[in-house]
């Protein structure tokens, strides 16, 4: 075809004429073609810098937090035999404290994988509660069949939520709050506790021989306590420092795991022999912290 030649087509008797100005209609083709492509291209970058954009502004914490089992390389309680483990060290450790009644209000806060919340249900506990902030440990929650587990952050759920439980959980939780926050955070979760109501926490122990490889274990954790500072901070809560209890947290269930346990404490003894009476009392790697609120 050459330049500026008109074009009529025929379609059912008709006639429809075309003007190509100057080029080909191949070229016309071509080029719209290219245009198409370019656009499609150019949104598809966008789309990609958005996103890098957005990865990039995500703190290293909300980067772990948002699949966490995952890059922490957890066992997976999907396993029975992990599930039958993690209950019988639950029982050791945490049993004595547990209530007898069984039909208290229970929450769980920071619940992760639900590996506790399925050993209460196991007990017989029914009115159980629990959230977490990571989106992958509430999914593996509600595989459990821990269906009501909500995805939200813990300072953010308190503040929504009303009092009347009977007992709160934070297991392996404050060491992941900003040092400036641990206090007001307590002081929430004894807002919401019956009177007579208790929190159990489980912290790792600045006191141990394992305080420095528990303190960077995990990339969220903001900082430590000791025995000590541990009373410290629940009575900056508002808890009195007679309701106040910390002890070791045993958990093995193996004649091995027992053997461990045994040199743990010998170490510790030893390591800390010159300390006098300020060394640290409790040799396992984390803390069991009970906070009871005074009866009205």
């Amino acid at each position: 075809m050459r330049r500026g030649q008109a074009v009529t087509l025929g379609a059912s008797g008709s006639a429809v004429t075309v003007e190509i100005a100057g080029t080909s209609v191949g070229k016309v083709l071509r080029s719209g073609r290219c245009v198409l492509e370019r656009a499609v291209e150019f949104r598809t970058r966008v789309a990609k810098s958005s996103t890098i954009r957005m990865n990039e502004n995500r703190t290293t914490t909300e980067r772990l937090y948002s699949k966490y089992h995952s890059f922490n390389r957890r066992p997976n309680l999907a396993d029975p035999a992990v599930r039958k483990v993690s209950a019988a060290s639950f029982k050791r450790s945490l049993g004595p404290w547990l209530p007898a009644d069984r039909q208290v209000r229970i929450l769980d806060i920071a619940c992760g994988e639900g590996a506790l919340l399925d050993f209460l249900r196991g007990e017989g506990f029914t009115n159980l509660a629990g959230f977490d902030i990571s989106p992958e440990n509430v999914r593996m929650c509600h595989e459990l069949g821990l269906a009501f587990v909500e995805e939200a952050d813990a300072l953010q759920f308190l503040e929504r939520t009303g009092p009347g439980f009977d007992l709160i959980l934070a297991f392996d939780l404050i060491e992941h709050l900003p040092r400036q926050s641990a206090a007001g955070f307590l002081e929430q979760v004894r807002a919401k506790l019956n009177p007579g109501g208790s929190v159990i926490l489980q912290t790792p122990n600045m006191g141990s021989v394992y305080a420095a490889h528990n303190r960077y274990f995990d990339l969220s954790h903001e900082f430590g306590v000791t025995e000590k500072s541990a009373v410290d901070l629940l009575m900056l809560a508002g808890f009195d420092s007679g309701a106040i209890e910390v002890k070791p947290s045993w958990t093995a269930t193996t004649w091995l795991g027992f053997l461990r346990e045994w040199h743990v404490r010998m170490l510790h003894r030893f390591i800390f022999l010159g300390e006098g009476r300020r060394r640290p009392r409790i040799p396992t790697m984390n803390l069991l912290i009970r906070a009871t609120r005074e009866k009205a």
